[in-house]
């Protein structure tokens, strides 16, 4: 090669220290949680790593570059979490529902209903109320969020932890619980 052709350098430590913070910092910032962030910045700079032909410096910064496949590969995670949580939330919903209703016409039922009461109970506060007001009083998760004085997004968390604790419970009860 002659000295007048233009090398194209990658210098990855130098890349890494100039913009890790930067895009945890970004990640953070969007609502992702330190372990989040820190796998998503790992996979950012993997990406960049086998893209890095296709930086184009005329179009932005590295940093800018960097940030644009973080938020892309954290909306991605996002996707991916909502619909799964989705899923068990309302298979666990259905369940929760249909042996929290009243009339209860054999002892399978009426012990599938104090079981869960039981297990209701053991949860910790805020997270008892929340099931309450989301299942048994049917609130919606804004309603839930506006009497409980929190936000949407931790009746969102909660409701996932909560009906998570409660299958797991159930299941090790020998509930019969296929959900």
């Amino acid at each position: 090669m002659s000295e007048n052709s233009e090398v194209r350098t990658f210098d990855f430590d130098g890349l890494y220290s100039r913009n890790y913070e930067k895009i945890f910092r970004f990640l953070m910032s969007k609502g992702a949680s330190r372990e989040e962030a820190e796998e998503i910045c790992q996979e950012t700079f993997i990406k960049v790593l086998h893209h890095w032909e296709n930086f184009d410096s005329s179009k932005g910064s590295e940093s800018s570059w960097m940030i644009t496949i973080a938020k892309n590969q954290f909306y991605d995670l996002v996707r991916k979490k909502n619909s799964t949580q989705n899923k068990e939330i309302g298979n666990s919903q259905k369940f929760i529902e249909s042996i929290a209703q009243d009339g209860r016409e054999n002892e399978d039922e009426t012990f599938q209903l104090d079981l869960l009461k039981e297990s209701l109970e053991n949860l910790p506060a805020l997270e008892k109320n929340i099931i309450q007001l989301r299942y048994i009083k049917k609130h919606t998760i804004k309603e839930t969020a506006e009497l409980l004085g929190i936000s949407v997004r931790t009746v969102n968390r909660k409701t996932y932890a909560s009906l998570t604790v409660l299958r797991l419970r159930l299941q090790r009860s020998d509930f019969g619980l296929e959900i």
